[in-house]
């Protein structure tokens, strides 16, 4: 299914081949998601007439057996560039990504959750995934296709994303993407397990951006809320609208920002959120920005059980009858002056020239 990117910066055109896919990523927006009855040329005639770049998209564009005959047939049509948005898991073959390469393939999207395996492999819920990911990159870069990589922002990565920068950096690739978790299909149902409080985490996702520009690695935020990123604002790339808290309606910036998820909103009624001092422009687009082609198209949302709003606590529990301390001496014990400490630690009391010797 052919659709064009409609945020600002985007011109790149997207084509799902499949909604298959070989991961079980906890934050995957497409799971149950329908494909209708499609034709491949026609939708790459589309794309065609409407953009010289195009990304194949999934699912799992690479489990597809026929994507390198699809990239030569883009080639054929004129594309001026033409990308894959993978795993990594098949890219992983040197010999498959050089066949892909010499099909015409220019550049590729990957996605990497985490700096160790532990971390990875949780979110895709594949063993293996992050050695795949690391060896895809490798091929690619073999191949001298540009890399840009996605992290998705979670509740379970947030405090490690400084990990990621020195990986991605001493590997060659172009550009790290944070990208705040959209709520959709899987994400969705396991909201509570996937989706981070913003105030919380989108601090560790700047200061890990800022670890990546010093390491010369260009680094983008990605459906964050303009007035939470900060001096980042200018490394935000635009996405489509969601939803806004009432204290929106004032902001300066609200015509240039995401908003977060109406779930998100409902649960934590939007108290981070604060109007900013002055509208922003968007990220410039470049190369880089327009080899990110986002999520894509996003699978309803699962019937759930009502978003319950949590209020911030203001005061510590009390759990049952506070117990009185237990006192140490009975009024019965006999009292005893300072004197006794100097029988029972003598040394204490020895005469010395320097009381509290130098180090």
């Amino acid at each position: 299914m052919a659709e064009e990117g409609v945020a600002a910066g985007r011109k790149r055109a997207t084509l799902r081949l499949n909604l298959t896919c070989n991961n079980h990523c906890v934050f995957c927006g497409q799971e149950g998601l329908v494909a209708p009855p499609s034709s491949f040329d026609a939708e790459l005639a589309t794309a065609r007439a409407t953009s010289e770049e195009v990304t194949f998209v999934g699912g799992e564009p690479t489990l597809d057996p026929g994507l390198a005959d699809k990239i030569a047939q883009a080639r054929a049509l004129g594309f001026r560039r033409i990308g894959v948005q993978t795993n990594g898991a098949r890219m992983a073959d040197v010999a498959y990504t050089t066949s892909l390469a010499h099909a015409g393939l220019t550049d590729v999207h990957l996605s990497l959750h985490g700096g160790d395996a532990a971390v990875h492999d949780y979110h895709t819920e594949r063993p293996g995934s992050f050695d795949d990911l690391l060896a895809a990159i490798h091929a690619a870069r073999l191949n001298e296709l540009p890399v840009i990589v996605t992290t998705v922002l979670t509740r379970s990565n947030f405090r490690v994303l400084g990990a990621i920068p020195p990986i991605l950096a001493t590997r060659g690739v172009a550009a790290w993407f944070v990208s705040v978790p959209v709520l959709a299909g899987r994400a969705a149902a396991l909201r509570d397990r996937v989706a981070p409080r913003l105030g919380l985490a989108l601090p560790f996702a700047l200061h890990a951006l800022a670890g990546a520009h010093a390491l010369k690695l260009p680094g983008f935020i990605v459906g964050a809320p303009l007035c939470l990123v900060g001096p980042f604002s200018a490394h935000a790339i635009a996405s489509d609208a969601r939803a806004y808290a009432p204290v929106c309606a004032s902001c300066p910036a609200r015509s240039a920002c995401p908003g977060v998820d109406a779930a998100y909103l409902a649960r934590f009624e939007g108290d981070e959120l604060v109007p900013r001092a002055a509208p922003l422009d968007p990220a410039p687009s470049s190369t880089l920005t327009a080899m990110f082609v986002g999520h894509g198209e996003l699978a309803p949302a699962p019937a759930a059980a009502p978003v319950v709003a949590v209020r911030p606590r203001t005061a510590l529990p009390m759990l049952g009858k506070v117990k009185p301390a237990v006192a140490e001496a009975s009024s019965g014990t006999e009292r005893r002056t300072g004197g006794a400490l100097k029988e029972i630690f003598p040394t204490l009391f020895e005469p010395t020239a320097e009381p509290f010797p130098k180090p």
